[in-house]
């Protein structure tokens, strides 16, 4: 893709002005002021910040799991400010969800879970759905474990197939709240280089919400967050700041 037909694409997520609080009255506590972000096609964004900066609160407005309170926050070209539950529902479909703890059914197996993601598209059989996850499943490395449940697999593998699941629906944005959390170096590096490279491929954009250290280096842009507020980036590989 040439660098005109980049520039003309829109933004899949573009915030301005966005401001969230818990509580009422009194009890009102703001988590989020007056945030301005902006996240590219294919860009790969770490979000970071100390405990209680409104890292995982910005995410879920992202996501659609929450709904907005003030601002404007357009996501995939849905404006969230003032949607109805349905549309933050047909939202979230298009959208890949990432979790420290990898939120997988134990009673199904890894093909089974990835194949999930896919149900909700009615121009895919199960044959369809199940080539599908073993595809994506061989895409992340583990080709030969799609029968196995996730008590069989090691925490790594377990995240790989999160990472397959999330990918398979072919979302146009994927979400992650601390996904190497759980996970020793190596394996907490290989799957965020493995998210990097199928985001390129496809160019899905990555929001990872992040306190691992060890991954920085990955990413094109880092947004740091204190107190409810994005304060000044670091960028990496000369992406401009939002």
């Amino acid at each position: 893709m040439d660098g005109h037909a980049s520039a003309v694409r829109p933004a899949p997520v573009e915030i301005r002005g966005l401001g969230y609080a818990y509580g009422e009255g009194e009890l009102r506590r703001p988590v989020l002021r007056d945030i301005d972000l902006t996240i590219r096609p294919g860009e790969i964004v770490l979000l970071t910040g100390p405990s209680g900066s409104g890292k995982t609160t910005l995410l879920t407005l992202i996501g659609a799991l929450r709904a907005m309170q003030e601002g404007s926050c357009r996501v995939l070209g849905q404006e969230l400010m003032g949607a109805s539950e349905a549309q933050r529902v047909q939202l979230r479909r298009q959208i890949g969800f990432i979790f420290q703890q990898h939120n997988l059914l134990g009673f199904l197996t890894a093909q089974q879970n990835v194949a999930m993601a896919i149900e909700l598209d009615p121009r895919t059989t199960e044959a369809g759905r199940l080539e599908r996850a073993t595809a994506m499943l061989a895409a992340v490395g583990l080709g030969d474990r799609g029968a196995s449940l996730p008590s069989e697999l090691s925490g790594g593998q377990r995240q790989r197939v999160a990472v397959a699941r999330a990918l398979a629906g072919e979302p146009g944005l994927i979400l992650a709240d601390e996904p190497t959390a759980a996970l020793d170096r190596q394996s907490g590096g290989e799957v965020v280089r493995l998210l990097r490279e199928l985001a390129k491929r496809r160019g899905v954009p990555i929001l990872l919400v992040t306190h691992d250290p060890r991954i920085l280096d990955l990413a094109d842009r880092i947004v740091s967050m204190e107190d409810g507020r994005i304060v000044p980036t670091k960028q990496a590989e000369g992406v401009p700041a939002a």
